[in-house]
């Protein structure tokens, strides 16, 4: 069952404790050779990128503050690879983030490991966020997962109030569900 669940702080744990698939959750579908999954107007869209050993990942939300998507979490956030981007001034910004605890994170660079997302773009428009990125399938880094296609993962999708343009606000809506990429 998947469920969408107002965040608050309170609410946080709850919602990632909740897995599965709801009635406005769709997917995964195939387009283009990406892959896609939506949630209410919630959009992640991946491929895999052979020839660069990469997983462009596109996030779409509807927020003009941060987006984000965790994979293979413990228990809630906790041992997650999260992957946050906003837009600000026009400009894409994302970090590469490693679940501390089931509430908390931290940019893996901040903990010892490699910030390991690359920016391809970022735009804001209608209130709405879209953020693309690559990350490695195996960075080497203890921070980050390695992504095998045809593998199932737990996933976390999450976005934060319009304007929260960084890295540590609370977000205002998160679900999770289990996907194979």
């Amino acid at each position: 069952m998947f469920r969408a669940i107002p965040m608050t702080s309170a609410g946080l744990l709850l919602a990632l404790a909740v897995a599965g698939c709801g009635e406005d959750a769709t997917g995964p579908t195939e387009e283009g050779g990406w892959k896609q999954y939506s949630a209410g107007d919630y959009i992640l869209e991946w491929q895999f990128e052979d020839s660069l050993s990469t997983l462009r990942i596109r996030l779409t939300a509807p927020t003009t503050g941060w987006v984000a998507v965790g994979f293979d979490p413990v228990s809630a956030m906790d041992e997650a690879d999260l992957l946050i981007g906003y837009v600000a001034g026009g400009s894409a910004q994302l970090r590469d983030d490693y679940g501390t605890g089931q509430v908390t994170h931290a940019s893996d660079v901040s903990l010892g490991g490699t910030d390991d997302v690359e920016t391809i773009s970022g735009s804001e428009s209608a209130g709405e966020t879209v953020v693309e990125f690559r990350v490695p399938l195996d960075s080497g880094d203890d921070y980050d997962k390695v992504y095998t296609e045809g593998t199932t993962y737990d996933v976390i999708f999450a976005y934060g109030q319009d304007g929260a343009d960084d890295f540590t606000s609370v977000h205002s809506w998160a679900e999770t569900a289990s996907l194979e990429l």
